[in-house]
């Protein structure tokens, strides 16, 4: 070996030692941070050493974009809970870094490169653009600006996610590295649900952006959130993905990865169940069956191996139906202590805001500030501490955004679902198994918004989906030709 690269080789090794012991004493010094503060800390000082590793950066960020989802690791620099169904925080997450990071290496390649890869996905893009600018407009009106420009923010955000992740799912391999994370996610959650539910409480998992919930009275944790705190956001994320679970092992080759496929299924089922989300449950029953009926219909999958695949989902929720049978049936049966009866009033309050503010409602995320105003109804007078928005995704955008912000995200839900049947009639076997998973997952959240408060337009997962149905639908004519 020459002596110039020998003394090359030197000072790599003396450099990397002495950043190896840079970070170790940073590490130390960052474990005297507030919690979440450590955490963010300690992933920023790790990551340019793992990214290091990664044989395609871009690749690589997309991965870790797709892993964030369910991680709600942030630094937050106001924090304003009234109440309202949308964001109740401004500040900067794991995942907005990771999107920008993603950002600037497209912007790299697009001036280092003569083909630049761009498209603008329109039939997507341009309903989802107008249902942002439907909720900037309700600032001309609502009452609490800083509510809105929370949730705008956060709207904001997600939308920039769809079209940046959009953009570099560029191949079949990028989009199965993606679905292959989501199935990961979802097997990591269903894990932690479990976990939760053994020890009674939050497991203080600040590094994965687990949220501690406070137990109250009862000790224990009687319905599990995971690392999304709600049960019922942890249920609207499985079930987005549950489906995808066995779309996955059709599609891949090797048995190792379609028993991991099956394994999230079945931790997944089990998260979903102790999440005690009855309209969760119920969407992804229906969202189950309408996977099996379109894959019947679909060409590319034997019957033989379909009816294989049926079997197996129904022994899964078989056993998991009767190891939490006493869990179903408490939810179905026992008591909920009127929750079912108090949904009436929350309906009845969100049909006389819509009636009073038909065109822009009354004002994005600002539907709890003024709704015990329309609460003149007898059955409402019994609930006079009704505190929170009605529980319909519906409902509650018509509340905030009018009839026009309605109108806007059903087009946007609508032309989703219409690519992805136009998609799984695809020659490609793996974007027809690829849309057929995603198609069920979405048909599960739409049920599930009928009986839930959660506003989908702040959900990272809802648009991450949104971009892997844009990406379907414009891969190359030989891989796709949808």
């Amino acid at each position: 070996m020459q002596p110039a690269v020998k003394k090359m080789l030197t000072w790599q090794a003396a450099l990397f030692l002495a950043g190896g012991l840079l970070a170790g004493l940073l590490v130390i010094r960052f474990s005297d941070l507030p919690g979440r503060f450590a955490s963010v800390a300690i992933l920023a000082l790790a990551f340019p050493f793992v990214a290091m590793m990664a044989a395609d950066f871009r690749r690589f960020l997309l991965m870790a974009v797709t892993l964030s989802l369910p991680i709600a690791l942030d630094v937050n620099f106001k924090h304003l809970f009234e109440n309202q169904a949308g964001a109740a925080t401004i500040g900067v997450s794991v995942r907005d870094i990771l999107v920008a990071l993603l950002l600037i290496w497209w912007l790299v390649e697009i001036v280092a490169q003569k083909k630049r890869y761009f498209h603008f996905f329109p039939r997507i893009t341009v309903p989802a653009f107008l249902y942002l600018e439907a909720s900037i407009l309700t600032l001309l009106w609502a009452p609490r600006t800083d509510l809105a420009i929370m949730e705008i923010v956060q709207m904001s955000k997600v939308l920039i996610l769809y079209f940046i992740v959009a953009n570099q799912l560029r191949s079949e391999d990028d989009v199965r590295l993606v679905l292959r994370v989501l199935t990961a996610t979802v097997l990591l959650e269903g894990a932690l649900a479990i976990l939760q539910l053994v020890s009674g409480r939050s497991l203080a998992l600040d590094l994965l952006g687990e949220m501690q919930v406070d137990t109250g009275e009862y000790g224990r944790l009687e319905r599990v959130g995971g690392t999304l705190g709600h049960p019922n956001r942890l249920a609207m994320y499985l079930e987005l993905l549950l489906p995808l679970c066995f779309g996955l092992s059709l599609v891949e080759k090797k048995r190792g990865l379609k028993l991991f496929a099956g394994l999230s299924f079945g931790f997944g089922l089990t998260g979903l169940i102790l999440t005690g989300s009855r309209g969760g449950w119920i969407g992804v029953l229906v969202a189950m069956l309408m996977f099996f009926f379109w894959l019947v219909r679909n060409r590319h999958v034997a019957l033989g191996r379909i009816l294989r695949l049926a079997v197996f989902f129904l022994m899964i929720l078989s056993s998991v139906g009767l190891l939490f049978f006493e869990t179903i049936e408490n939810r179905f049966f026992g008591e909920d202590y009127n929750s079912a009866i108090g949904r009436i009033p929350m309906f009845q309050i969100a049909w006389s805001i819509i009636k009073e503010h038909p065109f822009g409602g009354v004002g994005i995320n600002n539907y709890a500030v003024n709704m015990r105003e329309y609460n003149d109804t007898l059955i409402g007078r019994r609930f006079t501490t009704i505190a929170r928005p009605v529980h319909n995704m519906y409902l509650l955008i018509a509340g905030e955004t009018g009839l026009l912000g309605l109108s806007l995200f059903l087009w946007l839900l609508i032309v989703t679902l219409a690519t992805l049947s136009k998609c799984f009639r695809s020659r490609s076997a793996f974007v027809s198994i690829s849309a057929i998973s995603l198609l069920a997952g979405l048909c599960a959240f739409s049920i599930h918004g009928f009986v839930d408060k959660h506003p989908p337009g702040g959900n990272a997962q809802f648009y991450l989906l949104l971009a892997l149905t844009a990406a379907l639908y414009v891969l190359p004519d030989g891989e796709t030709a949808c």
